[in-house]
């Protein structure tokens, strides 16, 4: 028996999650003076704390010379900087700067304001139980992606 593509899984995850990345792309650019992938990078730096480019690159899904192009554009801008692993030489790793971490908020703001719109009309417990169901799919998937 087929499923309606409505009810398929992979199509709706997909699907909200594109109707989400527009909607903040919609309030990023009147509010923030950051593109979505460049709020990404400060996320993913905040929540990780610094990483080499290759980590995020990874993080981001993206190939590591678009990452590099990515921060480039924003160490020119200020939101990031690069500096040496102590560890390895070798190495540089994308550290927050002072103006990142003031955004940041803001850029949560937005992803705030986005959830809202998408969960209007949810209850609490409607949100907490869609939150845990959707981290066990995460779950799952990430054992299955990190055992390959």
């Amino acid at each position: 028996m087929k499923t309606p593509v409505e009810e398929r899984f992979g199509f709706l995850i997909s699907d909200v999650g594109r109707l989400c990345a527009k909607r903040f792309d919609d309030y990023a650019r009147s509010s923030l003076d950051l593109t979505r992938a460049q709020c990404r990078v400060l996320a993913y730096l905040s929540h990780y704390g610094d990483v080499n480019q290759a980590r995020l690159a990874d993080l981001l899904d993206v190939a590591p010379i678009s990452a590099g192009r990515l921060l480039d554009r924003m160490e020119e801008a200020g939101w990031i900087e690069r500096v040496a692993n102590p560890q390895d030489r070798r190495e540089r790793m994308v550290h927050l700067t002072p103006k990142a971490e003031g955004s940041l908020d803001n850029a949560r703001k937005v992803g705030d304001q986005v959830a809202a719109e998408g969960l209007d009309g949810f209850s609490d417990d409607e949100v907490k139980q869609l939150i845990a169901l959707l981290q066990r799919v995460r779950g799952n998937l990430s054992r299955i992606v990190d055992s390959d």
